[in-house]
């Protein structure tokens, strides 16, 4: 096995000064003071939810393992997306407490059960903050049984297999790279309890 380069956790920026330069119901954005690794004074711009929780992504899946997925349109991509629900954590609010509430809200669909699986930063390089995998256990449901809240552009839905989740994967019909990687914690979580 090849050799890591030596780590040097010292090299990173140092904040001179944070500057809030707009603040929104969902999102705060930054634009800090900052002295580069280099020792030169910089800026550096980023973003948070803005209540500082984070936010929270549901993988439903039911007992025979189906997956409800959802195509809901997302406005900085400026097309729809295939994606599981997912919605910010709201102030004193835990994320287990955010997942039930939002899968129910954009599918109308209640878990029986929901666990964390792990947690991540999307976007480390300009996203300040945390998001939840979490999987819902969800009741065997028909397609019908779903209802999408449509007030936040969500259009569709479907119940895939894992073969059918897989071929949406390679056709990159899902794309979204939470949704990967919560989809990936979801895996981990199986293969742990087999071994």
């Amino acid at each position: 096995m090849p050799e890591s380069p030596k780590s040097n956790e010292s090299n990173r920026y140092e904040p001179s000064a944070e500057h809030l330069v707009y603040e929104t119901p969902w999102i705060d954005f930054y634009h800090d003071d900052i002295t580069h690794v280099d020792g030169k004074a910089g800026k550096y711009a980023w973003v948070r939810n803005h209540s500082g929780n984070g936010a929270v992504m549901v993988v439903p899946v039911t007992p025979s393992e189906r997956y409800m997925i959802i195509k809901v349109y997302r406005y900085p991509t400026k097309r729809y997306i295939w994606e599981f629900p997912a919605g910010l954590v709201e102030p004193n609010e835990l994320p287990l407490e955010t997942a039930r509430r939002e899968l129910m809200e954009e599918t109308g669909i209640t878990p029986d059960r929901v666990e964390l699986l792990g947690s991540q930063t999307p976007v480390g390089g300009y996203a300040g903050d945390i998001f939840h995998s979490v999987l819902a256990e969800i009741p065997e449901i028909s397609i019908d049984d779903i209802t999408l809240q449509s007030e936040e552009g969500i259009v569709d839905a479907k119940l895939l297999t894992r073969t059918g989740l897989v071929e949406f994967l390679r056709s990159q019909e899902i794309g979204d790279g939470i949704t990967l990687t919560c989809l990936a914690h979801y895996w981990l979580w199986q293969e742990q309890r087999t071994i």
